[in-house]
């Protein structure tokens, strides 16, 4: 025993080598993170919080390797009671594959987190998993195109062969011998093994210390210091995990936002109605309302066309010019028509905006056994209601995360894709994602001059302005010159951020066009024209905790014919958010009818209190905006005020009143519609069970 015991303590100290590069190759990807992606001048006002973020990196490195090599040291501790030195052979050919094998999946695996925050800001998230749904293989074409993977692959090989000759040297050094008293060996041993349930844990008590304690700054990217990929993977699994028990794990949320049933949070948002006691049934009632009679509308009903644009950033708007055309055809309709610019996506990913879009779900559901639920809140009930052909058109393909089922099942009429829109034009031309924009305005532009007696209402989807930004080869770029101050804030290369900018100027000139065909035609008397884009693109430029507004930022557009225009100025300064445009546009084309809103009407200027009552929520990201502040209202609640309203710049506060208001406000609006969702789920469960 004592001769085994001594193999161990060697063979330990073999596991702290390795252990140690593990620990190495973890800092310097932490390091590379902050030299590539740091933005120096602020980060030069907290060097304090810079080492701090280092060292709890460190905590978390080692609890991430102590449990990569927990497999090893199992197999020491049995060598303990296995005297045969076949075992002492075989275990350390087994160990040195294994902690070869572990590095080639951590390192994919860092690498893999590096580029992810490059797309999405942030480390590895739930996102991740969705992209499964997605083509695989067009996902990881535009993953060939995008990043420098021979690099990645060259860098990859280097370090394991590093690694494989690290082991060499380890494993052919001389073991040395612990002669002191084999109780205090035993005692040793205890203690190991002590130290090691430590480094998995970094806590003594029944709760790991680092799963509540993560946050080391106020700066968000000096937080994300402290994380690393395999770190940040787990909790996107605990947390995809937790979503395919949607019910549960929601109402466990909204419970730690302070709400356990609809009618609180519906006398919190509509707080100036005083409902002071109403049952959760009377909350829900509370989310529908009726449009206005309106004779001209009755007479003369519009077509309405909502377009959904793929990546329709409203920051990269900020740099168009002759230099660097951005906005293409696009540009002219923006000066001419309402534009709303104090806006965010509810989401960060295209299907979380067209969910909630679609049917007001702040959940995802299309890619969950609930994707047959018939939802009262879909935008498309108010239009069939009032005698509308209903269209979802997109120009990916139609079984797209479930979509053709999804939208099918919300009460749209039409649904229609990629294939459908080639059937119909021969001469159509498409990339990996789908067709290219101007096909799929031409083939709504031919939809709406149809001549019939139902008036049209069409959800539009484009895809061109995706990565690998592929174009038609007939496609005549106009000049992008990015100049010298944007290039040094460029994420990417100066190569691939031209034809980032290209596929964006592309897809705002086919909407540019297509709004050219609608005005200058019959259909520009009685077709309303809505835009907004899905999400920022956040692969050009990093955005820190002060410009959270521009990282989230879409543009809302809007064109209505004369005939159909407010009569009061429009203030289009308001701050708002998806939630915003179908309650906008049902009041703007249908008479009389009821749908279901959670946001307001953009065109209404009768609203009291509109400091408060008007904002902009991302769901996505759990954060708000209003005209006098910024929350984000999720359990880690934090407040700011507008350091700068001119340029939009974000300032944090402990608290406000301002922001308190718009706080409680977001939180009751989330948890209001989530109640809502929920509810309409369990009501069908329920009738499927009978």
């Amino acid at each position: 025993m004592d001769h085994q015991i001594n193999r161990f303590f060697n063979n330990f100290y073999r596991l702290i080598k390795i252990y140690t590069f593990f620990l190495a190759v973890f800092t310097l990807f932490r390091f590379w993170f902050f030299v590539r992606l740091g933005d120096f001048n602020e980060l030069v006002k907290t060097p304090f919080d810079i080492l701090i973020a280092f060292m709890r990196g460190m905590q978390i490195d080692t609890l991430v390797i102590c449990y990569i090599l927990l497999v090893p040291l199992l197999v020491y501790f049995a060598g303990i009671f296995i005297k045969n030195k076949e075992f002492s052979r075989k275990s350390e050919l087994f160990i040195a594959w294994y902690s070869g094998v572990s590095l080639a999946i951590t390192l994919i695996i860092l690498f893999v987190d590096q580029y992810y925050y490059n797309y999405f800001q942030t480390h590895i998230s739930v996102i991740i998993f969705g992209l499964a749904d997605d083509d695989s293989q067009t996902v990881m074409s535009s993953v060939w195109t995008d990043y420098p993977l021979i690099r990645i692959f060259l860098v990859w090989l280097g370090v394991l062969f590093g690694f494989k000759y690290f082991l060499q040297r380890l494993y052919s050094s001389r073991e040395f011998t612990f002669k002191f008293h084999p109780g205090l060996k035993v005692v040793s041993l205890v203690l190991i093994l002590g130290l090691y349930s430590f480094g998995m844990r970094e806590s003594f008590d029944s709760t790991p210390e680092l799963s509540h304690n993560d946050e080391v700054s106020q700066n968000k990217f000096v937080d994300f210091l402290a994380i690393n990929g395999i770190y940040a993977l787990k909790n996107s699994y605990v947390e995809r995990k937790k979503s395919l028990n949607i019910i549960e794990n929601e109402v466990s949320s909204l419970q730690s936002l302070g709400y356990n049933n609809p009618a609180k949070a519906a006398q919190d948002y509509f707080s100036e109605d005083s409902l002071s006691a109403i049952s959760d049934s009377e909350a829900f009632d509370k989310l529908f309302s009726r449009t206005p009679k309106n004779l001209i509308l009755e007479k003369n009903r519009p077509n309405v066309v909502f377009v959904f644009m793929e990546s329709m950033s409203n920051y990269n708007m900020n740099f168009d010019s002759e230099q660097m055309n951005l906005l293409g055809s696009l540009r002219k309709h923006f000066q001419s028509d309402l534009l709303f610019r104090n806006f965010v996506s509810s989401g960060n990913i295209t299907i979380q905006s067209l969910e909630y879009l679609m049917v007001s779900s702040p959940v995802s559901l299309s890619q969950t056994k609930y994707r047959g639920t018939q939802l009262p809140s879909s935008v498309a009930i108010p239009f069939k209601n009032s005698g509308y052909q209903t269209n979802f058109i997109t120009g990916g393909k139609v079984n797209w995360r479930s979509m053709d089922e999804f939208a099918a099942n919300q009460r749209f009429d039409v649904v229609r894709g990629m294939s459908h829109i080639q059937a119909q034009n021969k001469s159509c031309k498409a990339n990996k994602w789908g067709v290219y924009d101007e096909y799929l305005f031409d083939y709504v532009f031919d939809e709406l001059s149809q001549k019939d007696n139902k008036p049209k209402f069409f959800f539009v989807q484009t895809t061109t302005n995706h990565t690998p930004f592929e174009l038609p080869s007939d496609y005549k770029p106009s000049k992008i010159a990015i100049n010298d101050t944007l290039k040094e804030r460029l994420l990417v290369t100066e190569e691939l951020a031209v034809k980032n900018l290209n596929a964006y100027q592309y897809a705002n000139n086919s909407l540019g066009d297509f709004l050219d065909k609608i005005k200058n035609s019959e259909l520009g008397k009685n077709t309303i024209v809505v835009m907004t884009g899905d999400h920022n693109n956040l692969m050009l430029f990093d955005f820190d905790e002060a410009h959270q507004l521009q990282q989230r930022g879409v543009p809302l557009y809007m064109y209505i014919p004369e005939k159909y225009k407010p009569q009061a100025a429009v203030n289009t300064l308001r701050f708002a958010s998806h939630k915003d445009i179908f309650p906008t546009i049902f009041n703007l084309s249908l008479s009389q009818a009821r749908y279901f809103s959670i946001g307001n009407n953009l065109l209404d200027t009768t609203t009291k209190n509109e400091n408060t009552r008007y904002f902009g929520m991302n769901i996505g990201s759990f954060t708000s905006f209003s005209e006098n502040a910024a929350v984000n209202y999720s359990s880690s609640t934090a407040s700011y005020t507008w350091k700068n309203k001119n340029v939009k710049v974000l300032s944090k506060i402990i608290k406000s009143n301002d922001a308190d208001e718009l706080l409680k406000r977001s939180r009751a609006n989330y948890a209001l519609s989530m109640f809502y969702i929920l509810d309409q789920i369990n009501k069908k469960k329920k009738i499927a069970q009978l």
